[in-house]
């Protein structure tokens, strides 16, 4: 049976074999978008608006992206608002994608309509070169290097995701990379051992016992950073009226307190991506968390354990595609409390997405001295176990103990100073 030709609802008027489109997979593919907006974000720019045939899809999809640029949600009334205002609404076809079946996997449309898109890019330089060859008659080497050019172009238009490169070709992007900076985190204990601070790229777990000052020593080092670059505190343990009171102790400067934004709403893992995004985006490098047993997953239906082991693998992704640091405050089994050791409670795979984890001990003799774990370092290899102490005043992490001064204008860990001490 030969292949049958028609002229598709709003194709501009042109001819084109059905084999060259499917608009089944583009209303699927559109549908699970409006259905899970979080997967705009995996498949933008992998999949680009021109790779949908019909107008009106790409009409939808470019309206996405523009949402998500201005933070605002993918749903059927935002889209529909924009489209009104362009003139450029089409109930039917709005119809046709929201009666849709989303789907969960959408890898095998995105390769349909991708290599969909590939095929009629391909017609079109036939149509090209029978054009210049033999309607023009230009054969000359510009022409044919135009061609040539066009075609690399769409050999390298696949939907993969994934950036593949020589050695050589990472050798002279590597050469070509500008210094990247480290992040002084205000830890004498951990500058040293990091050599200097903290690499970008890196999710980080910082675990510990109740009381042990997880919070404290997050605080202390998103203020250090602060100082000259800007830093979020995406606190889900407590509201951000609290995280301000513990910031006024740090004494902030101007350039400080701008450079710190603090997010206390949007739990879910996927705004918590689009709020990470969006900070990102406006030059955000290094956030904190806390915690990881307050996110959720409203898409994941499976065990607590699994949930959680997709979140961090979310978030570990979300270092590396935008070049950050995350510090994801975790709570640690009561077994591995007393032993010393870390491992993420709700999950036994969560460890793994680490990069770096820290394991903060309390002294059961001494309320303010704290065992310091590194039982994870990707960025040298250097783990270690030091005694640090709990600036009572400050309430942040010192590697000496607490002066006598100190104490005496400071009753217990969880006090504010009796009296304001005098600046000599």
């Amino acid at each position: 049976m030969g292949t049958c030709y028609k002229a598709s609802p709003k194709s501009k008027g042109y001819i084109m074999q059905e084999s060259l489109y499917n608009l089944v997979f583009e209303r699927t593919l559109l549908c699970s978008i409006i259905f899970e907006p979080r997967l705009f974000e995996e498949l933008n720019p992998s999949i680009k608006a021109t790779d949908f045939y019909l107008p009106a899809h790409q009409d939808i999809y470019t309206i996405m992206g523009e949402l998500t640029k201005d933070d605002k949600p993918i749903d059927e009334e935002f889209i529909k608002k924009e489209l009104v205002k362009r003139k450029a609404f089409d109930e039917q076809v709005m119809m046709e994608i929201i009666l849709g079946n989303p789907v969960a996997n959408i890898n095998v449309y995105c390769q349909e309509v991708k290599e969909k898109s590939r095929q009629r890019e391909l017609l079109s330089i036939t149509t090209d070169i029978k054009k210049s060859v033999i309607e023009d008659m230009d054969s000359s080497d510009e022409t044919i290097a135009a061609l040539h050019k066009k075609l690399k172009l769409i050999e390298e238009d696949e939907f993969t995701g994934i950036k593949i490169r020589t050695s050589k070709e990472a050798s002279l992007e590597y050469e070509n990379m500008p210094v990247m900076p480290k992040y002084e985190t205000g830890v004498e204990v951990v500058d040293q051992k990091f050599n200097g601070g903290l690499e970008l790229s890196q999710l980080m777990m910082i675990g510990g016992e109740k009381g042990a000052g997880k919070t404290s020593f997050s605080l202390q080092i998103v203020t250090n950073v602060s100082n000259g670059f800007k830093c979020s505190f995406l606190s889900f343990e407590m509201p951000w009226y609290k995280i301000q009171n513990k910031l006024y102790k740090h004494r902030l400067s101007d350039i400080q307190s701008e450079n710190i934004t603090i997010v206390d709403d949007g739990r879910d893992i996927f705004e918590i991506e689009r709020t990470i995004r969006k900070l990102a985006r406006a030059g955000t490098k290094f956030f904190v968390i806390d915690s990881l047993m307050k996110i959720r997953n409203k898409y994941y239906q499976g065990k607590r354990h699994e949930q959680v082991s997709d979140i961090t693998d979310r978030l570990s992704k979300l270092c590396m595609d935008l070049n950050i640091i995350i510090m994801l405050v975790v709570q640690v089994n009561n077994e591995d409390q007393k032993s010393g050791r870390m491992a993420v409670k709700g999950s036994g795979d969560a460890d793994y997405d680490a990069d770096i984890m820290f394991f903060i001990q309390k002294d059961k003799d001494n309320e303010r001295k704290r065992i310091f774990h590194c039982e994870k370092n990707r960025q040298n290899g250097n783990e270690f176990k030091e005694e640090m102490y709990l600036n009572p005043k400050k309430v942040m992490f010192q590697k000496h103990a607490p002066s006598v001064f100190e104490m005496e204008y400071t009753s217990t860990l969880n006090d504010t100073p009796k009296i304001e001490m005098a600046v000599l």
